[in-house]
This record gives C-alpha cells, structure tokens and sequence, in this order.
C-alpha cells in the first residue's frame, strides 16, 4: 500500500499571523495563520495512509537552498526586519505596489516554510513516493528578489532545489493555486532545462506588471480560466499537463493550493473535495515521485476535508 508523508512544520509558538495583505487596492485583513496548518493536519491525518514527521533539514541546508534562489538584497531586507510590520517597498514584483507587510516573525515562519519544504522533498530523495509539506506562510509569489501574496521565499522552489541536488531531475512544477505562481516563474526560467512549470489559474492575472506576461515555452505551461471553470473541465487540463509533464521529468513538485475551495475568502471559484480527490488519482496515475507544497487556501472549514479527499484519491484505498 502507498503512503503519504506528511511533513510539519515547526512553529516555534511564534505569533506569525498574516497582518495584512492589499487586494484590489484595498488593505484586508490577513488570511493566513497557524491554524491553517491545524486544519490541513486534522484532515490528513484522517487517512490511514499518512505518516507525519517533524521538518528535519538543517538550517546550513536552508541557508544554502535560500542563497541559491533569492539574491543576497532581498535576503538581507527580510533578515533586518523588526517585531513591527512594514512596508518594504524595494521588495515589491517590478512595476508593482507592496501589498503585504514584514515583520521578523513572519519572515521566521517563511524560513520554517522552506524548511519543511526540502524536508519533504528529502523524503523522495529517500525513496519515499508521496510526501506533503504542510507549511505556511505559501511560497509561489515569491521571486529572486520580491515578495507578495503572504509569499516571502519560495518553497516550492527549494523543493525543487533539493530533488535536483538529491538526483532527482529534471523535476517538473505543477502549481495548482488559483493565483498564476509569478515567484515560481522566474525561478524557474533561472533554473534551466532541467526544471518545468506548468500551472492552473484564474484569469486575470494580477500579480504581474501589464504587458509582463510572457510565454516561456518550452519550460512553462500557463492556463488561465476566466470564471470558476466547471471541474470536468479542470480536472481535463489537469490530467493534459501531467500526461505532457510525466514525458520528460523524473519527480513532480505540486503547488497546492485550496482556495479554489468553496467559501474560501481570497476565492472566487467554488470547487468541493471531491476535485481534490480527483487531482490526488491523476497524481497517482502517473507512477512518479510526489512532493507536494501546501500555497494557498484560508477557509479554515474547507482546508481539512479538502486535505482528506486529496489523500484518499493519491492514495486510492479509501472512500472520500
């Protein structure tokens, strides 16, 4: 029987809660916070399947990882922040405005993030097939030198990092948040050949300057939707990417995201468990390593079935 290793994350007891975040021109109250990790555990944790470990990779090896994908400014700004949030303008993606503030606790939850991120990615190299980096603050706004959408160092990308390192390349990059992975995009156009994104989003994308948008083929794959797609429909464009990802890579990172989910308050699509069950099967069917890397998802209420019916269908040995 498969099993899925479930990766935690450390907390520390930080008070590391979202303060903020700018949507649509308008500052809302932050969205992301520790209990989402809770409520991502509870509903793993109900598959017989899952086996949780603690985050393991040493802070040399999240330096290292760190050093590799962010450039030594923005390490730097995020490593002098103080106990009272503020605003980092220099930090900001090209051509936009800030929209989430730093202070020293969230930047210390964002490195614990990566931690459990290589750790989870460890955990193929070791020869396990599935592991789930329940982390957060989410990674895949984060770019080589800015930051935004809670995002401040890029996990999925030390996933990457570590799996290539550990021999497993070329890796492929699925991310299937509902924002477009900006931070994860030119990471990955860095990277080189061995590294490939594809990605599933809603239209439009508003975490890059106009006119920013580029196609970066053969190494990205970008689809957005325009509306809350149909599931049918999005599990099709799911399966189309794995089939074309499966051809050339050795290991899969997914970028998870649940604010697709119903009711979730950065959402606009309307997607139940079962599409999560659905995504976990087409992961399954195509026989490669897993590492999944928990982005985005703030419906406390969502996030635990979600969870679960993700397991039972990578799993395929219990009902959802």
């Amino acid at each position: 029987m498969s099993e899925l290793v479930m990766v935690e994350q450390r907390t520390n007891g930080l008070d590391a809660g979202s303060v903020w975040i700018r949507e649509g021109g308008e500052r809302l109250e932050g969205q992301d916070c520790d209990a989402r990790l809770m409520a991502l555990r509870v509903g793993l944790r109900r598959h017989f399947g899952v086996r949780a470990v603690g985050a393991a990779a040493a802070d040399e090896t999240v330096d290292q990882a760190l050093a590799a994908l962010h450039g030594s400014r923005h390490l730097e700004a995020l490593a002098a922040a103080g106990e009272d949030p503020e605003v980092m303008p220099e930090l900001a993606p090209p051509g936009l405005e800030p929209d989430i503030p730093v202070n020293a606790a969230l930047v210390a939850a964002a490195r614990e993030a990566v931690r459990t991120a290589i750790s989870a990615a460890d955990r193929l190299v070791a020869g396990d097939r599935y592991a789930y980096a329940v982390c957060r603050p989410p990674g895949h706004h984060a770019g080589p030198d800015f930051i935004g959408g809670y995002c401040y160092l890029n996990n999925a990308a030390a996933a990457v990092q570590a799996l290539r390192e550990g021999g497993l390349t070329p890796v492929g990059i699925l991310d299937l948040d509902l924002h477009y992975p900006n931070g994860t995009s030119e990471l990955v156009e860095r990277m080189g050949v061995d590294a490939t994104l594809h990605s599933l989003h809603a239209a439009p994308v508003t975490n890059v300057a106009l006119g920013t948008l580029l196609p970066r083929a053969p190494r990205e794959r970008a689809y957005a939707f325009t509306g809350a797609p149909d599931p049918v429909a999005y599990l099709a464009e799911v399966e189309r990417s794995l089939v074309e990802l499966a051809l050339d890579v050795t290991a899969l990172v997914v970028s998870l995201g649940y604010d697709t989910a119903e009711g979730d308050p950065h959402g606009t699509w309307h997607f139940g468990p079962e599409v999560f069950a659905g995504i976990g099967r087409l992961l399954a069917a195509t026989g490669l390593p897993v590492c999944v890397v928990q982005e985005g998802g703030y419906s406390l209420e969502a996030l635990a079935p979600c969870s679960h019916a993700f397991a039972a269908g990578l799993l395929g040995d219990d009902p959802v």
